[in-house]
């Protein structure tokens, strides 16, 4: 009986044993919940992040967790119908990304608007289809190490296909 109090005492927070073999992997409503609310409070501060930073600053933190985010969304997008021009979009503000990671991680303000409501559309993306974002979160891990350590490439988002009649 006392290992399996021990056990117990030395257990991680919800949120931590909810992201340990990815998120929301194996997680019951209740801690999905509990993630998406974490989620949400990070997704609020890292746009406030976006809105507020100084031009030209250099953001390789920030910028890995947009890459993160945002290439999830984007990912699920190319994969799955979604609506209006969240497809394109998501893509566009994803290479927007990757180009400042490769301009020396310089932030460029012009674009936080456009990437705090990628992140936001992500998430939602994220929540709504959480098989697809499990299958895609790894690919959008390893851009968020290369976009940290400065190691992607310029072509690291190729460009994106749409159909003739998406174009109309």
């Amino acid at each position: 009986m006392a290992k399996a109090t021990t056990k117990r005492s030395q257990r991680q927070p919800t949120h931590s044993l909810a992201m340990k073999n990815g998120i929301y992997r194996k997680a019951s409503p209740i801690e999905a919940l509990m993630v998406r609310q974490s989620m949400q409070a990070d997704v609020v501060n890292l746009g406030l992040h976006c809105m507020m930073t100084d031009h030209g600053s250099e953001q390789p933190e920030m910028l890995a967790s947009l890459a993160y985010l945002i290439g999830i969304g984007a990912e699920i997008a190319r994969a799955i119908p979604v609506a209006g021009n969240n497809r394109p979009g998501l893509h566009q503000a994803l290479a927007a990304v990757v180009d400042m990671a490769v301009d020396g991680h310089r932030w460029d303000s012009s674009w936080g608007a456009q990437l705090s409501l990628a992140v936001e559309i992500s998430i939602d993306l994220f929540c709504s289809y959480r098989n697809l974002g499990r299958r895609f979160e790894p690919g959008a891990r390893l851009l968020s190490h290369e976009v940290k350590a400065g190691t992607v490439g310029a072509d690291a988002i190729k460009p994106l296909d749409l159909p003739s009649e998406a174009l109309k």
